[in-house]
């Protein structure tokens, strides 16, 4: 290198900020680092292969290309060009993708294996590491792309590197992720490792895979039993155990947001008024009544202590002051009365009130048929009282029923069903009609359960066939 080039390289090296900048350089110095500096005017690269003056607007650009971008990225146009890596902070994964890029050119160009440094070298964009190839340019053309891609690393990425891109592959799970993804993406990153005593071989990327899988995924992959060994096709059991484990995610996900939607439409209908319609039904009023009225309201003059006393003793609402209301005047869903076609409240109109409630038609209503005897026991008295006494139960109580969601294999969408869920038996049993409904699986028990009925001790029955199948219960 002839004494002026040399000058020229020293200028730039401590003109350029993001020399200043990098950390690698106060770890690493370069061999620029040796030359002594210069007091000329800051100088700068315009091309990549020429050094050259240049005006303090070129210097600026060249400046902001290398301090705003935080990272370094590749950008290749098209597999047949060199890629660039842009100017920004080295990472295991720019290197990579930078590599992989390269890889592709020599493949479409068909560049010899002692020209492929040359070829590329100058597509890193970061002024310092131009200046650290340019330096030893001679030395590094002789390298093979794999060499030079080993001292690049050891140069200019962080000491440790590789350990610490180890230490996030092992701290990594599945979680909710599908497996196939998380296997891939697992592999991807230990290919960062490779011609490292960190890359790991198949046999301990399948041990790791297996070890963090998704639990409700580890307990079908326990009762499957996989005993391969190739991680490829380990790997795809695996997927294809995970994918039956989503669709069942997927379908039980449907069958809640079915009956929700339901349950909605059922119940939800005075749940969608606008707040206007509120408003005015707080008020007395609706919406529309309220619009097409043009009639000026007449407001009531206050209670007499008699009118209150009467709406006191005959559960009336003081608001819209109706007897027999059924509410307070701060739940009223009528609101005040008009006052030109209020009627004044007189014991006589209590009166011609409580008769035609009176008159009322009683409804007829339907009684459960089926009884429930308890249990009679004797007194629990200790001692020797003389008294003889028993303590009856209750001779009926309701039963305890629980309303809930079924599904089986014969039906589309769950069946809402009332499950009797205090009967005291140890079996748990099921309607014939209902098994069929659902198109349940009937198999012959293997030894016949005698049972004995509450009511009876000379009735015995043997169980036969049973349903069994797997139904899942949804709260309703």
């Amino acid at each position: 290198m002839t004494r002026s080039k040399a000058k020229q390289l020293t200028t730039i090296t401590h003109s350029s900020p993001s020399t200043e900048h990098t950390s690698h350089t106060s770890s690493r110095p370069s061999s620029l680092s040796s030359l002594g500096s210069s007091p000329s005017p800051p100088r700068t690269r315009t091309h990549t292969r020429n050094i050259s003056d240049s005006t303090d607007s070129t210097d600026n650009a060249h400046t902001a290309m290398s301090t705003n971008s935080k990272v370094a990225r590749v950008d290749q146009p098209s597999a047949s060009k060199p890629p660039f890596l842009t100017a920004g902070e080295l990472t295991p994964e720019a290197l990579r993708a930078w590599e992989m890029g390269c890889t592709q050119f020599f493949l479409h160009k068909d560049v010899k294996d002692m020209e492929m440094v040359k070829k590329v070298a100058w597509g890193m964009q970061e002024p310092v590491i131009q200046d650290w190839y340019s330096n030893n340019q001679a030395r590094l053309d002789a390298l093979t792309f794999k060499d030079y891609m080993t001292e690049v690393r050891d140069y200019w990425l962080p000491s440790g590197w590789a350990d610490t891109v180890c230490r996030k592959m092992l701290a990594s799970t599945q979680g909710q992720r599908p497996f196939h993804e998380w296997a891939v993406d697992f592999q991807g990153r230990n290919t960062l490792l490779r011609g490292t005593t960190s890359h790991l071989v198949d046999a301990n990327i399948l041990y790791h895979l297996e070890a963090h899988m998704n639990p409700d995924l580890a307990v079908d992959y326990q009762a499957e039993q996989i005993s391969e060994t190739d991680l490829h096709k380990w790997i795809e059991k695996v997927r294809l155990l995970d994918e039956r484990r989503l669709r069942y995610l997927v379908r039980q996900r449907e069958v809640v947001e079915t009956a929700l939607r339901a349950d909605r439409a059922r119940t939800g209908g005075d749940k969608k008024l606008t707040a206007g319609t509120r408003f005015n039904l707080k008020q007395g009023q609706s919406a529309t009544s309220s619009t097409a009225s043009s009639k000026p309201f007449t407001r009531l003059p206050a209670l007499t202590d008699n009118g209150r006393q009467l709406l006191r003793d005959n559960d009336g609402c003081f608001k819209c002051q109706e007897p027999f209301a059924g509410h307070t005047s701060s739940n009223c869903p009528k609101g005040f009365p008009d006052g030109s076609a209020y009627k004044t409240l007189t014991a006589a109109t209590i009166s011609a009130r409580k008769s035609k409630k009176s008159n009322g038609v009683i409804a007829s209503i339907d009684v459960d048929g089926e009884n429930t005897v308890a249990v009679v026991m004797p007194s629990a008295v200790l001692g020797d009282s003389t008294d003889s006494e028993e303590c009856v139960a209750p001779l009926q109580t309701p039963h305890l029923r629980w309303d809930c969601l079924v599904t089986g294999p014969a039906v589309s969408s769950p069946m809402r069903i009332s499950a009797l869920i205090d009967h005291g038996s140890s079996l748990v049993l099921i309607d014939e009609a209902l098994t069929r409904k659902l198109g349940l699986h009937v198999r012959q028990l293997p030894k016949p359960v005698p049972i004995t009925l509450a009511v009876s001790q000379k009735t015995k029955t043997k169980l036969g066939p049973v349903a069994i199948h797997q139904t899942f219960l949804f709260f309703a």
